[in-house]
């Protein structure tokens, strides 16, 4: 019996650090949460005025008398880029499985990666895909101008034709307990002007011109835009994951507890049933 009251109290000691660590965890991400959340605040305004400025462009120019924009005509080719944003760090739940659950059934041999995040590096290493990890460490070191980095490259690459379609496979933020993984078509550009039905703005020097000026920028703004999403929905998932391993922890620790004092109690009621014993066997001795 003492031996197994020594054991139990290891169990408990080991709980009692393993909860420590998870809720430390789980405040890092919190704090981590809440600067990122500000990030996405402050910047939805910008992205959606960069929309809007994009549809009343494009909505102004009459293409039977100018070119297509290459940004918004599907390219001739056989290949699509998907984009991949995963994390770099674990402990977060399902986040990762769910974005590769995801996307995994819709790759064929043709289509090339570009992958955001060391899980999804590791996660496509062995499999037989073209994937270029220049951009893996794009969150650890974000800025736009890393961002604009990204685009330029996306742009020259489309423009010269070697992908049908560029996709960014992102998770989408909804609430702190609600997020999931979403396609996001990049390349060709796809905007709803149909919608818009504002009164259209006098731009000079010509439509055309502000459309192929403005719609780079509208690209920066998408690609910062859904980065920003999938940290949030990161952070929220491993303070959500963190958080339900405290709780765990704490319950398993709870029973632990009581197990002991069980077996501690028995152990005591043992040893004075044992004293008692003794002392009645020497009073018939006597």
């Amino acid at each position: 019996m003492g031996e197994s009251l020594v054991n139990t109290k290891r169990r408990i000691a080991t709980i009692k650090s393993t909860e420590k660590i998870t809720k430390a965890m789980k405040l890092v991400a919190s704090v981590k949460y809440q600067r990122w959340k500000k990030y996405y605040d402050d910047n939805k305004a910008y992205t959606n005025r960069m929309n809007e400025l994009a549809l009343r462009a494009l909505s102004s120019v009459d293409f039977s008398d100018s070119t297509k924009p290459v940004l918004l005509e599907e390219q001739n080719s056989n290949k699509t880029l998907y984009i991949i944003i995963s994390s770099t760090l674990g402990l977060c739940g399902s986040y990762n499985y769910n974005i590769f659950k995801e996307i995994d059934p819709q790759l064929t041999p043709e289509d090339e990666l570009i992958v955001i995040g060391s899980k999804a590096v590791s996660h496509y290493n062995n499999k037989n895909y073209k994937m270029n990890t220049n951009y893996a460490g794009l969150l650890d070191n974000f800025s736009y101008s890393a961002v604009k980095r990204l685009r330029h490259y996306l742009v020259r690459k489309f423009k010269a034709k070697e992908y049908k379609k560029v996709i960014l496979v992102y998770t989408h933020y909804k609430n702190s307990i609600t997020f999931e993984p979403t396609l996001h078509q990049l390349l060709p550009i796809k905007l709803d002007v149909e919608e818009f039905n504002q009164n259209q703005p006098l731009l000079e020097p010509n439509p055309e011109e502000v459309l192929n000026t403005v719609l780079p920028h509208f690209l920066d703004a998408e690609i910062y835009n859904k980065l920003i999403e999938s940290e949030i929905s990161e952070l929220s998932s491993r303070r959500n994951a963190m958080e339900t391993a405290t709780d765990a922890a704490n319950k398993i620790q709870t029973q632990l507890q009581l197990e002991y004092n069980k077996a501690r109690q028995n152990a005591i009621t043992q040893e004075i049933t044992e004293v008692v014993a003794g002392a009645n066997a020497g009073r018939k001795k006597e």
